[in-house]
């Protein structure tokens, strides 16, 4: 009886030791569209995780370039498990962008904020997926003179794709 009781015993530590309640994420197609992104999402219960994120861009539009950096971070609920199956998930972002338009060089911040619906699959040897989709919109928080006339504010689908590693 003593046996199979630590036998028991052992074999419920091992398999909690084995959930997966952390990852690290990045976004695979960065260098296409000059985004390039990470994020961390750690469990905080059965259901329920934190995420946070940053990324760097730079990208050229017609006659307009546009650099910068973001940092979101989002509360996850998840349906059935954390951190893997169906979620649904508010976002919080802040960006910070550097522009040159007809020659000019100006700055300008924004805040924002999304809510997705996804599903995160999560593999026995720790690879994740994860896919999103949602709507989010954005809001001028400062904007250098020289940018005055231009509005950076904006609202629109977001789709998120990751790939990573979950432990």
């Amino acid at each position: 009886m003593r046996k199979f009781l630590f036998s028991t015993v052992l074999l419920m530590f091992c398999l909690a030791a084995n959930a997966q309640t952390k990852a690290v994420k990045f976004g695979p197609f960065g260098f296409i569209f000059g985004n390039y992104n990470a994020r961390y999402e750690m469990g905080l219960n059965e259901t329920s995780s934190l995420q946070f994120g940053a990324n760097a861009y730079s990208y050229k539009l017609f006659d307009e370039k546009v650099s910068g950096f973001g940092l979101d971070a989002g509360y996850r609920y998840y349906f059935k498990e954390a951190i893997k199956g169906p979620y649904i998930t508010p976002v919080i972002n802040f960006d910070a962008n550097k522009t040159t338009l007809l020659g000019q060089d100006g700055n300008f911040t924004l805040l924002g904020a999304s809510a997705l619906v996804g599903w995160q699959w999560v593999t026995g040897g720790g690879f994740l997926v994860d896919f999103g989709l949602g709507y989010g919109f954005a809001s001028e928080i400062s904007k250098d003179d020289v940018l005055e006339g231009e509005d950076y504010a904006r609202s629109g689908a977001r789709i998120q794709f990751t790939l990573g590693y979950a432990w």
